[in-house]
């Protein structure tokens, strides 16, 4: 019912950037302001890169030991950690997903990221019809968020339903959104599914992720 009544009135529903856990040091080394196209004909790829970024080290520290501590916090840590004069934070995941996002928490171990529900059902859910809705959720995430990763999975589904043209320039704002706020953005998509223009239109402004290079732990 509430969706149905933020559907009609065009809001879309609160989004609060929160940092996961972080469970280890290897992350992929993508640069921020990018966005990033995975082919694959099941986003598997895109959601381990997503998951890997989100709950890996800062990007930016160079101290490759200085973490494991922040289970219990720096303000009870003793050591002279340099994470304590550190501005940086770590990345902050958005997810938007075909798949129950129930199941996509428990495969990837998220805990606290925002995930929702490209559906017509259930809670948390936004239906594939409200691409005004999607794209105010990823612009206040953007201006909220310090270090913004986000991916949206399902994109075939979306030109299915609202036709190339709508989605296409919804992703053309995503991408430059990307840039403003030097964030993140991950597309997975199965290029069998989509039209030889419109993948075309797609690549155009993205870099395409096929081999990923890790850091070193």
């Amino acid at each position: 019912m509430i969706r149905e009544i933020l559907s009609r009135l065009k809001l879309s529903p609160a989004v609060v950037p929160a940092t996961e856990p972080l469970n280890h040091h290897i992350s992929y080394d993508l640069a921020r302001g990018s966005s990033y196209l995975v082919k694959e004909t099941k986003a598997e790829l895109g959601f381990e890169i997503f998951a890997s970024l989100i709950k890996g080290r800062c990007l930016d520290c160079d101290h490759l030991d200085a973490f494991p501590c922040e289970s219990i916090g720096c303000e009870r840590c003793a050591l002279p950690c340099t994470c304590k004069g550190c501005t940086h934070i770590r990345a902050q995941g958005l997810c938007f997903t075909m798949s129950s996002p129930l199941e996509v928490r428990l495969k990837h171990a998220l805990q606290t990221t925002p995930i929702f529900w490209i559906s017509n059902h259930g809670s948390n859910s936004i239906s594939p019809n409200d691409l005004e809705v999607i794209a105010d959720i990823i612009g206040k995430f953007l201006k909220q968020s310090k270090n913004p990763v986000v991916l949206l999975d399902g994109l075939e589904h979306l030109i299915f339903e609202n036709g190339s043209a709508p989605v296409l320039r919804l992703l053309r704002d995503i991408e430059e959104g990307m840039i403003m706020q030097n964030a993140i953005f991950i597309l997975p998509i199965n290029p069998g599914a989509l039209e030889k223009k419109e993948l075309a239109l797609i690549e155009r402004n993205m870099k395409e992720l096929t081999i990923v290079q890790h850091l070193n732990e």
